[in-house]
C-alpha cells in the first residue's frame, strides 16, 4: 500500500520525446514491497461521467524506477519518502492530480467505498481558529471534511449512535480498518479541525 502525497511531471519544457519520463508518484510505502516492472493500480483513480453520474475508474501502470532521495533502487520496503516513476502520461500526474490516492499491486487493494463508520473523539475547542470556539455536538445531515491517509472527502452524517457515526462520502476513498481520520467542520467558510476518528 503506497500512499500518494504528491504527483509530478518531472520533464522540462522542450525535452526530446525519446528522453521523456513518465508520471512520478511521491509518497510513503506503508505495507508490502515494490519492484521495478511491477504492475500497480491507483485507486480511486480518475473520475469519468457515465450516465450523468460521476464514476471513478482505477488507473493501471508499471513501475519504471524507484528513488529514495537521490538513490536509485530496484525494490522498496516501507519507511520514509519514496518517488515512483511510472509509465503514466505526465498529464495525469502533473500538479498533484493523483495526490490523495492509494497505489498497490494490481488485485491487492481493497475496493473503494462511498460510506463508512467512525468511532469519534471530539476536541473541546476548535483548532486553527483565532477565536476561542467550543466544539458543538454533531448533527445528522451535517457535512464534515474527512482526511483519510492523504485522501480528503466531504462526508454527510447519516446516523449517530453515541460516539459511532455513519458517513456517506462525496468522493470515494480507499481505507483499511483501524485507519485514523481527521474531522473538520466548516466554520465561517473555513474548515477547522474539531476531532478525529477510527474507522470501524
Amino acid at each position: 500500500m503506497f500512499v500518494i502525497a504528491r504527483s509530478f511531471d518531472i520533464n522540462r519544457p522542450g525535452t526530446p520525446v525519446l528522453k521523456l519520463h513518465g508520471g512520478v508518484l511521491g509518497g510513503v510505502l506503508k505495507k508490502g514491497v515494490l519492484h521495478i516492472n511491477d504492475e500497480i493500480e491507483v485507486e480511486p483513480g480518475l473520475m469519468v461521467i457515465e450516465k450523468n453520474q460521476k464514476v471513478y475508474e482505477p488507473v493501471k501502470t508499471h513501475i519504471v524506477s524507484l528513488y529514495r532521495g537521490d538513490y536509485s533502487l530496484t525494490e522498496e520496503t516501507p519507511g520514509g519518502n519514496l518517488a515512483v516513476e511510472t509509465e503514466l502520461d505526465m498529464a495525469l500526474t502533473k500538479a498533484d492530480n493523483l495526490s490523495g490516492r492509494i497505489a498497490g499491486l494490481v488485485g491487492h487493494l481493497p475496493s473503494t467505498v462511498n460510506k463508512f463508520k467512525l468511532k469519534i473523539k471530539l476536541f473541546k475547542q476548535v483548532l486553527g481558529s483565532n477565536e476561542n470556539l467550543m466544539v458543538e455536538e454533531l448533527r445528522v445531515s451535517e457535512n464534515l471534511m474527512l482526511s483519510v491517509n492523504t485522501s480528503i472527502s466531504v462526508g454527510k452524517i447519516v446516523k449517530i449512535n453515541k460516539d459511532e457515526i455513519d458517513f456517506e462520502l462525496n468522493v470515494p476513498v480507499l481505507y483499511f480498518k483501524g485507519d485514523n481520520v481527521g474531522i473538520a467542520r466548516n466554520i465561517k467558510n473555513h474548515w477547522r479541525l474539531i476531532g478525529f476518528g477510527e474507522i470501524l
